[in-house]
């Protein structure tokens, strides 16, 4: 299979690089790209650049016949000098539409999530919505704040919901969560004499986003017939080897039961950020049979074996960056988490929830 990525702009393809950097993180919005080509001279015509390269315009990149990003060309940079007429291009996939525009200053009453993305992308030519999840039951209040931008305002409401908003390679907008029940896709193996299938391997373990114990306050709107008040949700995390309170002041949580699931997903965060793993590998493509060479996304599941870091279990893929250098020529980096610790508690739509969950409401331990 073809490991060379393409661009395709105007109808037209290109395929030729002096280097690139395509990202993408399901923690981040708008995964984005650079790359840069030699430009041949364009004799008869007003310009080098081509007429159909010009910012704001629909670009796809795909590796082979493999579709991993639909997005938009945001910047030109185009230098002339004595080293040579060359031009680097820069581009995010649709997410960045959310990210740039601003949310229109509105209030709802009673608004289930499916509402509120509808507003939130009804202006921005986003017509494909999937629901992976199921939400929560629908918010009291739901308003947006003055300077605040479409993305900041979906992502509020997901988290809400339990649930997570990022953009498939096809420019779908994907609700939902990881799928925890899919088997491993990868295996990255690293062995004590330097043998496997990695160039670099790197473990990073840390306590800086984790507490020991987390509130979150929130404020209920009210209704007719009762008045409105404060709200409150603690959970706590015996893992954590110290005594690290958090406080958070969060709007949108209208009930205890949506305070303690905001604190709950601050909690997995911390747990999430606390054992990462840094891998660089060879080519763009998975190199394991069953998986048929696809490109690496994040969202999979992967065994890492690793014997200087004594550590044999699976993890989970949240960001992946392709580059091209003349220097190690292509590789990908990859950024694994702890697996079944970003956004656990949800309750899928085609998929039981894992069995042995915590030991009680609101309470982490470490299982065995």
């Amino acid at each position: 299979m073809s490991d060379n990525i393409s661009l395709m702009i105007g109808g037209q393809v290109h395929d030729r690089w002096r280097r690139y950097r395509v990202d993408s993180d399901l923690l981040m919005p708008a995964d984005d790209w650079d790359m840069t080509a030699a430009v041949k001279p364009g004799e008869g015509q007003a310009s080098d650049v081509p007429d159909f390269v010009y910012e704001g315009a629909k670009s796809q990149l795909r590796i082979g016949d493999d579709l991993i990003l639909d997005g938009i060309l945001d910047t030109i940079d185009h230098d002339v000098s004595k080293r040579g007429n060359i031009m680097e291009l820069y581009g995010r996939d649709r997410a960045s539409l959310m990210l740039d525009c601003s949310a229109p200053l509105l209030t709802m009453q009673q608004a289930t999530l499916e509402q509120v993305v509808k507003k939130a992308v009804a202006s921005l030519n986003i017509k494909q919505v999937e629901y992976r999840a199921k939400p929560s039951a629908p918010a009291e209040k739901v308003h947006t704040e003055p300077g605040q931008s479409v993305w900041e305002w979906l992502q509020a409401a997901c988290e809400v919901n339990q649930v997570w908003p990022w953009m498939a390679p096809n420019g779908t907008l994907i609700i939902g969560a990881p799928n925890y029940d899919i088997a491993p896709a990868a295996d990255l193996i690293l062995r004590r004499d330097g043998s496997g299938n990695v160039r670099q391997l790197r473990r990073v373990r840390s306590i800086h986003r984790s507490y020991s114990e987390i509130t979150v306050y929130g404020q209920s709107p009210g209704t007719e017939g009762e008045q409105g008040g404060n709200v409150k949700g603690v959970v706590t995390d015996d893992t954590v080897p110290l005594y690290r309170p958090r406080v958070v002041i969060d709007g949108n949580c209208d009930s205890d039961e949506l305070a303690e699931q905001r604190a709950n997903k601050i909690m997995a965060d911390g747990k999430m950020a606390r054992d990462n793993f840094h891998a660089r590998v060879e080519g763009h493509r998975v190199g394991i049979a069953n998986n048929e060479g696809a490109p690496w996304e994040p969202g999979m599941r992967v065994n890492v074996y690793s014997e200087p870091h004594g550590v044999s279990a699976v993890y989970f893929l949240i960001r992946r960056t392709f580059t091209l250098s003349k220097q190690e020529g292509r590789q990908t980096e990859l950024l694994l988490v702890p697996d079944r610790t970003w956004l656990l508690n949800i309750p899928f739509l085609k998929a039981k929830r894992r069995k042995g969950y915590g030991t009680r409401k609101g309470h982490y331990v470490e299982s065995d």
